[in-house]
């Protein structure tokens, strides 16, 4: 693989240089010192001082220059003092820093007493000037006054750019992911950081931790220009956290709403696309308290919080109850919590040395999960009592001297999870006395392909899924990171050399209740999907070792901030062994090391800001950034032994020897809708259970992207600013699988008329939205693999780098935002982007299957004639955000917030049925019928308001508040069925109705 010698050298040095130290993103002041006549004033001391320090305040000295940097400092209201003999001081009170900013704080002083003190009025400088990094910090206030949900990653979507996958209205997504994604990068590269350290899993890295909102002091959130000691290149979240402070102070957050304070948002047009009731709420919960202070008075720091947070929700057209096979009404409703707890300690050793370290046990339960269109009696369940998650970090800092920091630590996510049959529905494999449990036969999963959920068949046997939802699935992975930096400062440069290194394992355990599916048409038995069960899957990621090295450099309004990191990462899949099931014998699988072993990555990042006037009020910024995917246990478990799945014969009845038909045996299990292995038809792939034949080209590259970005920010008023950005992003090294033995040539075409995309199952029996999108007169074009080849087909799979593939994206941010006098605030915001995919090496399947794009995950076409989409009209997508806050007489508080998406793309295909294929079908093929950029689904507009009534008693304030999320009780639609077939069209979930949250606040 990839090897550099300066990577090798740069490795060495800094393992020996450096403790196991952490690279955070910190706040600092910068500025520059000068005398009356304008000459710099070098030798000057600079002391920021703030109750936000447990140390209370930092001193630094005036470089040659006359430039100084503090670094390493918390959120908060700073007191700055510049003192030199023979000259007056100068103080600036009550400059107000966010998280992870640089500001300019200049001074001019004059000659006079040292006892004189001149105290200078000014505006808190609102645009960093020196840092390019595209940072937007959502403070505390801002999160308690506007009508947000409280969850870490849906405060993001205040951001410009950021759009969540899974839209959070009113707390619907507060225990569930929210996958984030920003500027042509799609969630799987979110990262999340809790005091400049990740916290996320091993398994996958989009998978974010379910964080206490209490702890958040402040989050930044960092979308563009990421520095050297970050390897991803996606939404970025860091909350700093809480630490307790000299005097004791606590919070109560209880907030919830009812079923019965939702409206319906169910219209007409609606219920003629066959939706009879929506996704909706039982409840939403969230109960929240803290409470911090000193253990001893600027020495030790305690924070500590509780919270538990509840959504129960109905899937839409699912009655809230159903009547088993028992004749027992089972609640079918996706009932989920989170509780946690946590602990944070602040200990101040000394003046130079500080330790500060948290940790929060969570605990998770879903009682059904389940999605539109499946029977909720096959839910999925999630004990509490193994979902164990934890998230933990301890952080050292070491000011050495005023112009060197030593920092360190060690962060951890832990998560253990099974996804499981409903424990009324889960039987065991194996009797007391050994002997395989004649019921847990019986307890496959059914599905019937040509029949669905609807009113008149009330889910009795023949809609879709009657007993087991067949696999349980645990996963153990535990993540450990140890990072690590030495930042050197003088003023005019801040110069940081740091690592961070990733390593945990990732164990997955599978089991499958009959270790088969059981599949029916029309109500009669047809075929069944048998399983390797029971399965492991054991994969280590040794390291993912990254080190930088990253300067910022300031020559008068200009500051450079050069940067390089080098990236490397080898996981391995452990020795496996795995118990026998119904299909395959016990098997085992010896280690496999390298897997990859990518040494050597460079990813230079340089960025520039250039402070135009000099006066800290307008920047132009600048930047280049080499990014790579983060990987986690990914890459090792496609290699890895794995669950197979395998379509066989099945008629419900003795087959005969071809596995073709019934024998002329007549037997009592024949017709009882169980599969008995007399039943099924033989394999058709001699390596069943075995490793599936598909590996990596040596040559293989890790996939990157490279980022470049420009804006100009303006400070308009004392508290209002102005920006404006592009951003560009292409990526590198994609990858396809290549079927080593067929190409295109192996494959067969014919020709078809355009499918009829009728429905029977809407309104008018069409769906109209394809009006003009499809053409009924067009002759499509298939493709059948020649049957010699079908042998082979499963057989001989390379992964390997596809070099002619992109992803590109352009876009354009523009922001406002202000905290105004009075207390009101203001963030609007408009993004316009477009995103297209290039997906044309793959030579194995003429047809082009479809594949996720890159960014919104959308379907696009793997070759075909839909494959290269800069070919097609692609328009430029906008959204909109609009969020503030206004006081009210008599201590009455509304907020708002405005978020208008354009829809996502839709895309038709169709699976041609067998009979189309002349000579007979050999593999099921689908394919794109419509264009890119032909079809979207409907714009998506939200409009959450606020009132907050406010209290205060001596130290104590309360509020209570009256929260509206979809105030305009919107009904946008976010998906249909789009796939050709007597399901075309119809709705499967839109934006939640109107939901009313009651909440009441605490705070001393």
């Amino acid at each position: 693989m990839q090897r550099n010698v300066l990577s090798i050298i740069l490795g060495v040095v800094m393992c020996m240089v450096l403790l196991p130290s952490m690279a955070a993103a910190q706040s600092q002041f910068t500025g520059q010192v000068r005398d009356e006549s304008g000459g710099v004033l070098p030798g000057v001391t600079v002391e920021a001082a703030s109750p936000a320090l447990i140390e209370k305040s930092k001193t630094v000295v005036t470089d040659s220059n006359g430039r100084y940097t503090i670094v390493d400092l918390r959120q908060g209201t700073y007191r700055i003092t510049f003192s030199l003999t023979g000259f007056s001081t100068v103080v600036r009170e009550g400059v107000e820093l966010p998280a992870n900013l640089a500001l300019s704080i200049n001074a001019d002083m004059k000659v006079g007493a040292l006892e004189e003190t001149i105290t200078v009025s000014g505006q808190t400088p609102l645009v960093d000037v020196t840092q390019a990094a595209r940072t937007q910090v959502i403070t505390r206030d801002l999160i308690d006054t506007l009508p947000t949900t409280r969850n870490i990653q849906s405060i993001g979507q205040l951001v410009p750019g950021v759009r969540m996958g899974n839209p959070d209205v009113g707390g619907t997504q507060q225990t569930e992911q929210t996958r984030p994604r920003l500027h042509g990068i799609a969630a799987n590269n979110t990262v999340n950081y809790i005091d400049g350290m990740n916290v996320n899993s091993q398994e996958v890295s989009q998978a974010q931790a379910y964080l206490n909102d209490a702890l958040n002091a402040e989050v930044s959130v960092v979308t563009a220009a990421q520095p050297a000691e970050i390897q991803s290149g996606g939404f970025r979240t860091n909350t700093i956290p809480k630490d307790g402070g000299n005097i004791a102070s606590g919070a109560i957050f209880i907030g919830g709403s009812d079923g019965n304070w939702q409206s319906s948002n169910v219209s007409d047009y609606l219920h003629s696309q066959n939706i009879q009731s929506a996704n909706s709420i039982l409840h939403i919960q969230n109960f929240t308290g803290s409470l911090g202070g000193p253990v001893k008075k600027d020495r030790l720091w305690f924070f500590l919080a509780a919270r538990h947070v509840s959504t129960d929700t109905l899937v839409a057209n699912t009655p809230e109850y159903i009547i088993t096979p028992k004749n027992e009404f089972l609640r079918t409703v996706q009932d989920t919590y989170v509780r946690d707890g946590l602990a944070r300690l602040t200990w101040q050793i000394n003046q130079s040395h500080k330790l500060a370290s948290f940790f929060q046990r969570i605990w998770k339960r879903k009682g059904g999960d389940f999605t539109f269109g499946t029977d909720p009696r096959a839910s999925t369940f999630r004990d509490p009592r193994t979902g164990h998650y934890a998230l933990g970090n301890i952080k050292y800092t070491n000011a050495r001297t005023s112009r060197m920091l030593i920092e360190g630590g060690y962060s951890t996510n832990y998560a253990h999870s099974t996804q499981s049959n409903r424990p009324e529905r889960a039987l065991p494999r194996y009797l007391a006395n050994g002997e395989i449990n004649p019921a847990w036969f019986a307890n496959g999963r059914r599905t019937d392909s040509a029949l669905n959920i609807n009113p008149e068949c009330a889910y009795s046997f023949g809609c879709t899924v009657w007993m087991s939802n067949g696999l349980d699935h645990r996963v153990e992975d535990t993540r450990m990171v140890l990072v690590g930096a030495v930042s050197y400062v003088t003023g005019s440069h801040n110069f940081k050399i740091g690592f961070a290194d990733s390593f945990g394992p990732v164990h997955v355990f599978d089991e499958r209740q009959a270790d088969l599916v059981e599949n029916f048409v029309n109500g009669r038995a047809n075929s069944v999907a048998v399983a390797s069960t029971p399965g492991n899957t054991f994969d280590t990621v040794k390291f993912d070792f990254g080190y930088y090295v990253q300067d910022s450099w300031t020559i008068k309004r200009l500051t450079l901030s050069p940067g390089l990191r080098v990236d490397n990462f080898n996981s391995y899949i452990e020795d496996t062994a795995v118990p026998a099931g119904r299909f395959v014998p016990a098997r085992f699988f010896p280690a496999r090391q390298n897997v990859p072993n990518w040494i050597g990555y460079m990813a230079p990042r340089l960025s520039a800001a250039y402070d135009v006037f000099g006066d800290g009020r307008t920047a132009v910024k600048a930047a280049v950034s080499k990014y790579y995917q983060p990987l986690t246990g990914s890459f090792a478990d496609t290699y890895a032994p794995a669950l197979q799945n395998e379509t066989r014969n099945w008629f419900d009845c003795d087959i005969n020897a071809a596995g073709t038909a019934c024998s002329s045996l007549s037997l009592p299990t024949n017709g009882d809708n169980i599969a008995q292995n007399n039943e099924i038809g033989p394999s058709s792939n001699p390596r069943f259970g075995l490793q599936a034949d598909r590996d990596f080209d040596p040559n293989i590259k890790w996939q990157g992207n490279w980022e470049t970005m420009a804006s100009v920010s303006h400070q308009l008023f004392s508290r209002v600013s102005v920006s404006a950005g592009y951003y560009h992003r292409t990526f590198q090294n994609l990858s396809i699988t290549d079927r080593t033995l067929i190409n295109t040539s192996d494959y067969t075409s014919f020709t078809a008329p355009m499918p009829l995309f009728t429905s029977p199952n809407l309104a008018g029996g069409v769906d109209a939205t394809l009006n003009g999108v499809l053409d009924p007169a067009e002759v499509i074009t298939i493709y059948n693999l020649n049957a010699s080849k079908r042998s082979v087909y499963g057989t001989a799979l390379v992964d390997k780098n596809a070099p002619d593939d992109q992803s590109i994206y352009n876009g354009f941010d523009f922001l406002l935002q202000g905290r105004l006098r009075g207390g009101s605030t203001i963030i609007a915001s408009w993004t316009t982007e477009k995103n297209v995919s290039v997906f044309c090496s793959s030579n194995d399947n003429p047809n082009g299957p479809t594949v996720a794009d890159l960014y919104t995950g959308s379907s696009a076409a793997n070759g075909g004639r839909f494959c290269d989409q800069r070919k097609f009209d692609i328009p430029w997508t906008n959204e909109f955000k609009l969020a503030g806050s206004y006081p009210l007489p008599f201590s009455v508080d509304v907020g708002a917030v405005l978020q208008s998406y354009a829809g996502s793309p839709r895309v038709i295909t169709w699976t041609p049925a067998a009979g189309l294929f002349p000579g007979g079908r050999t593999n099921s093929e689908t394919l794109v019928l419509n264009a890119p950029g032909s079809l979207y689904y409907p714009r998506y507009n939200q409009l959450d308001i606020n009132f907050k009534k406010n209290f205060r008693s001596g130290r104590k304030t309360y509020s209570g508040q009256v929260d509206l999320f979809n105030a305009l009780n919107g009904n946008a639609i976010f998906t249909r069925n789009s796939s050709i077939g007597t399901s075309l069209g119809q709705v499967q979930s839109i934006l939640q109705g109107r939901i009313v949250r009651l909440a009441f606040q605490m705070k001393f």
